[in-house]
């Protein structure tokens, strides 16, 4: 791995992390109305504002100087029922210890064997990157639903956080697509597999309500 795409991958760490301390701040100061006219509180503020560039800029710089930042030649043909069912609940429990969250987890698989071409370090990073911009957007309920169709995998998504205008939303699939300039949702894993594998990725938001991300991934077939 490249020093480039290690600093890449610390970057988007550290950033996940700004955006959770950005959101626990926030709900901190809905609670706590009187902390709103604190100057120490504003402070703090524009601290992780600034902090949150910071980390944009940096990783923009690098992806840019980089083009090994891309991770598709690491998809691997899984079984799909395997791969899901072993690793789902285990994953998703850990991320219940570690952040302030209610996952409520639901794994719908089929009888008929499958595969598809999945990239198992990333899908974890998926998971951490869906989860802590959740907790950003102020949710404490994260609702996902992995289910097998016949020809695809869908994995469906659903905080009850902020919310986005549909101006946000556009900004933020601009971003997934290599726009650079704001934070995304954690999803740029799925739409590096969109181009080589078929996958695809639709967004939508309620603003003041939730938001749902909902991922296709089509089967591998001989």
């Amino acid at each position: 791995m490249s020093e480039n795409k290690n600093v890449l991958f610390l970057n988007h760490d550290v950033n996940n992390h700004l955006g959770i301390a950005m959101g626990s701040f926030e709900i901190l100061l809905l609670n706590n109305p009187e902390l709103q006219q604190n100057v120490y509180a504003e402070r703090v503020t524009k601290g992780l504002l600034r902090a949150r560039d910071l980390s944009h800029e940096l990783a923009q710089t690098y992806q840019d100087s980089d083009e090994s930042a891309q991770t598709d030649k690491n998809f691997l043909l899984i079984s799909v029922q395997e791969h899901f069912l072993k690793n789902s609940k285990p994953a998703y429990d850990k991320l219940m210890e570690i952040y302030n969250i209610k996952i409520n987890l639901q794994v719908t698989m089929i009888d008929e064997p499958k595969k598809a071409y999945l990239n198992p370090v990333e899908l974890v990073r998926l998971r951490e990157n869906i989860v802590s911009n959740a907790i950003a957007a102020g949710a404490t309920i994260l609702d996902v639903h992995i289910e097998m169709k016949e020809t695809y995998l869908v994995g469906t998504f659903t905080d009850n956080g902020k919310g986005m205008s549909q101006e946000e939303l556009d900004k933020t699939i601009l971003f997934q697509h290599g726009d650079g300039k704001v934070h995304g949702i954690g999803t740029r894993t799925i739409v590096e597999g969109a181009s080589k594998y078929g996958y695809s990725i639709s967004y939508s938001s309620i603003e003041g309500k939730s938001t749902t991300i909902r991922t296709l991934v089509p089967y591998y077939e001989e």
